[in-house]
């Protein structure tokens, strides 16, 4: 990804200046590479090799398998407070034993905004009195999930999401049948991030992700009860509406957003249509969210989006 390679020159100009802190912390939305770039400093620490991380010594393919004895790995399951204090009291318990193998020995913390209270004023004092050898490296989706004494004592560095043109390239990489259009659509769905797109394509949700783009031209041509067959059969789980909605919501904003600028957009939406939908939008994510019918929430949504696109019911 463009982000992480500009990210690596800078830290690999850190590591060979001898300027790299103990305490490093990647910042960057889920699927831009947050733990690859945490994986990528490891070996770059670590690696003796003049090109360093060289990707085939023993040091790097031990912490590519993750069986590096100074490389430990700690993180939550992705649910908030599921990053608990018992992962800092082992850090603690092993923090001021000399490596294994390395001259220095690595903590990376994946999803650290998820660290409980307790669990972040416990690591606070190793961060403020590492010994030499230790270093840590901490990924987050949002610094400010953090408490600010963390945040102070780490050097902070933010993956930027990249371009759509970069975003459907990289869709395209990994999947080459996908046509020019659709990946442009997944990156504009996905808002430009390339590892939630082509997750959300191995997980089979391609057809919800392209209802949503033919929405604005099936109501524009009154084909009303079309979206709303396709929409009971896509999504008959709350999760699936949502998806759905989540997915309208970019298409249409990013698009809205992009004709009134005068660039061209895969579908077809207005800027005034671009925030009528957001409003019925974030109204419909409410009432899945309490727990409403889903078959009226989707007719609802029908008979709303219709209103604001043309169509007939």
């Amino acid at each position: 990804m463009p982000g992480i390679n500009e990210l690596k020159r800078t830290l690999s100009r850190s590591i060979g200046e001898g300027l790299l802190s103990h305490a490093v912390l990647i910042e960057g939305e889920k699927g831009t590479g947050r733990k690859e770039l945490a994986l990528w400093l490891s070996k770059a620490i670590l690696c003796k090799s003049e090109n360093s991380p060289c990707g085939v010594c023993s040091v790097c393919k031990k912490v590519n398998s993750g069986n590096h004895p100074d490389v430990e790995i700690y993180g939550g399951n992705g649910n908030a407070r599921s990053f608990h204090i018992d992962s800092i009291r082992e850090i603690k318990n092993t923090l001021w034993l000399l490596p294994n193998e390395s001259d220095q020995k690595i903590y990376i913390l994946l999803n650290a905004e998820n660290m409980t209270p307790e669990a972040q004023n416990a690591l606070l004092k190793s961060l403020e009195e590492p010994p030499a050898h230790a270093r840590f490296i901490l990924t987050c989706e949002n610094r400010r999930s953090l408490l600010d004494t963390i945040i102070s004592r780490s050097t902070v560095y933010t993956l930027e999401p990249p371009t759509r043109e970069e975003c459907s390239g990289m869709i395209r990489e990994r999947l080459p049948d996908f046509s020019e259009k659709d990946a442009e659509i997944f990156s504009i769905a996905f808002g430009g991030n390339p590892g939630a797109a082509i997750s959300a394509i191995e997980e089979g949700k391609n057809d919800i992700v392209f209802l949503a783009s033919r929405t604005p031209e099936l109501l524009k041509k009154g084909e009303s009860y079309t979206l709303a067959a396709e929409l009971s059969s896509l999504c008959k789980k709350r999760e699936d509406l949502l998806e759905y909605l989540e997915r309208l919501l970019n298409i249409t904003g990013r698009c809205g957003i992009d004709r009134a600028a005068g660039r061209n957009t895969p579908v077809r939406v207005s800027p005034i249509e671009a925030v009528k939908t957001s409003e019925i939008i974030e109204r419909g994510k409410l009432a899945v969210l309490q727990n409403c019918s889903l078959e009226l929430i989707e007719s609802w949504l029908t008979m709303e989006l219709s209103g604001v696109f043309g169509g007939n019911l």
